[in-house]
């Protein structure tokens, strides 16, 4: 798992193998990520009371609550933020008002005397009275969710408005101060931000969608649903003329020093991967680690891992015949880097592996891009790439991609993933596929968010059921610092090609703490809860 391409030619670099428990075989290429698979036979409201006063009218309607609150957004233009549970959003409403002051309107609509709102600038939070409301003082908010250092947890989910559907992989965090995270399958985040941070405002951003900014105070320990809308390049903006992929790809590896940073700084990322066996979690691993990333025109070994924390789940039974291990997925999340690890894909000297095509200006964290896609040329014979590369418009800033490995030549990827089987198995790839972002600090963009997803059947000879792994490995970036950084002494480094899930590991009651990571899926979160007992804590 986590292939790329040696920077310079494409091609690969080092060398992957089959292992089997009768002879070794060597397979017709190798791969710069040389990770792999194993595959083993056995309301208070202070000083805005102003805009729920503001009046609002609006023609009957009988419709949703979601749909009569965007109605009252646009009448009155405020925003809402609630908890789509708490509310029950498709429930069926009559909505009218005539000249109706709008928490009149609101409380109205509700019908629910233990509904609250709480109003910062244009933003009206809707939640639900506890014991101890939520603070009546906006300039000394007592924040709810603090935990014992001193977090404001703030959480919730990330929607696209027009279809309601949830948006995985969107950033979240306060860019002023580089805290984030991202959200997960399901569209859910969680946040952890210093208290000192109470008076901050929480910037939400993902590729195609406007990004939306909500003060911290307004949502702290609250659940949220929080929608993004879609931006929309106007075709104003728009000079129609011929634009060369290609030289714009030149462009952007040409201003790389101008773009990146070329001084060392420390990222703390959290890091996970799992295993899953015909929809059942076999294996998790999870860990926060400080990450000493070395200037981009360095290389790739240069880069250092210092384990903070991590724990792991392993749910096998008895009669599983085969059980799958991701190698090297560390070292292959920081090889994820397509700007230090240079992609194929972004290499132009001859011989040209790869057709490119300038696709669409896009919106990308509201910068405007250029998306331009690529593919592999016919008759070259090995895996390569085919995706979408996104070069930021004005700075040519490489801003992210979203790749897999060409599914024509899946089988010859597959020679070089797996390590070991036994020669009685017959393993088969489906899909492998990559996504990679970077932030904006200081003026510098950094490593913000790699994920890598395979999926395999494997089968064995003479019978006709097969089990279907599916297998990922992502990392996020929650913090960078560009003060004071030096190399970590030789025994703080973590081995970056292990297999991780076979590390040791642990927890505690309050095993976090303060440090922020990506909330686990609905499904994945059953499982934890099932053998929350196998969890075990490193010292």
């Amino acid at each position: 798992m986590g292939l790329s391409y040696c920077p310079k030619t494409g091609k690969v670099q080092n060398r992957s193998r089959f292992y089997s428990t009768r002879r070794r075989h060597s397979p017709g290429m190798a791969f710069s990520f040389y990770a792999g698979l194993m595959l083993f036979m056995a309301s208070s409201v202070t000083g805005q009371s102003s805009l729920l006063d503001r009046p609002v009218t609006i023609p009957k309607h009988n419709t949703t609550l979601y749909e009569a609150l965007n109605l009252i957004s646009q009448s009155a233009g405020c925003l809402f933020i609630y908890d789509s549970e708490t509310l029950e959003n498709d429930r069926h409403v009559r909505l009218h008002a005539d000249h109706l002051a709008l928490n009149k309107v609101l409380d109205g609509l509700l019908s629910d005397p233990s509904l609250s709102y709480r109003v910062i600038g244009m933003h009206i939070l809707i939640y639900r009275m506890k014991k101890e409301p939520p603070p009546g003082n906006i300039g000394k908010p007592t924040v709810p969710g603090i935990d014992i250092i001193k977090n404001i947890v703030v959480r919730g989910h990330v929607y696209d408005r027009e279809n309601r559907a949830p948006i995985p992989c969107a950033t979240v965090g306060i860019a002023a101060h580089n805290t984030g995270t991202v959200t997960n399958s399901d569209g859910f985040f969680l946040l952890k931000i210093p208290d000192s941070l109470a008076g901050s405002s929480l910037v939400v951003s993902h590729l195609g969608f406007t990004n939306r900014t909500i003060p911290v105070q307004l949502i702290s320990g609250q659940q949220a649903d929080l929608y993004l809308e879609r931006r929309v390049i106007s075709i104003q903006e728009v000079i129609i003329r011929y634009i060369d992929p290609e030289r714009i790809i030149e462009k952007a590896m040409e201003r790389r020093k101008e773009n990146y940073a070329v001084e060392p700084a420390y990222l703390t990322t959290f890091y996970r991967e799992g295993v899953q066996k015909n929809n059942r979690y076999a294996s998790y691993s999870e860990a926060v680690f400080k990450v000493y990333k070395s200037p981009f025109d360095e290389g790739e070994r240069s880069d250092q891992v210092k384990l903070l924390k991590s724990r792991k789940i392993r749910d096998t039974v008895a009669n599983d015949t085969v059980f799958l291990k991701l190698k090297a997925g560390v070292q292959s999340a920081l090889q994820l880097d397509i700007v230090k690890c240079v992609a194929g894909f972004l290499d132009l000297s001859p011989p040209a592996e790869y057709t490119y095509r300038y696709s669409d200006l896009v919106s990308y964290n509201s910068r405007d891009a250029y998306a331009i896609t690529f593919v592999q040329k016919p008759g070259l014979g090995k895996a390569l790439y085919t995706g979408t590369l996104y070069i930021e418009k004005e700075g040519f800033a490489i801003l992210g991609a979203d790749f897999e490995i060409n599914p024509s030549y899946l089988d010859l990827a597959g020679e070089d993933l797996v390590l070991k089987k036994s020669p009685r198995l017959i393993v088969q790839l489906s899909k492998i596929t990559y996504s990679v972002s970077y932030m904006p600090y200081n003026g510098r963009y950094y490593l913000n968010h790699v994920r890598c997803d395979l999926q395999v059947a494997t089968r064995l000879r003479n019978h006709l059921s097969s089990d279907h792994f599916t297998t990922f490995l992502e990392l996020a970036t929650c913090n960078i610092d560009t003060m004071g950084v030096v190399k970590f002494p030789k025994q703080e480094i973590l081995k970056p090609g292990v297999v991780f899930s076979d590390q040791l590991f642990g927890s505690n009651d309050a095993f976090w703490g303060g440090l922020n990571i990506i909330a686990p899926e609905a499904k994945l979160g059953e499982a934890l809860s099932r053998i929350i007992g196998k969890i075990e804590e490193i010292r």
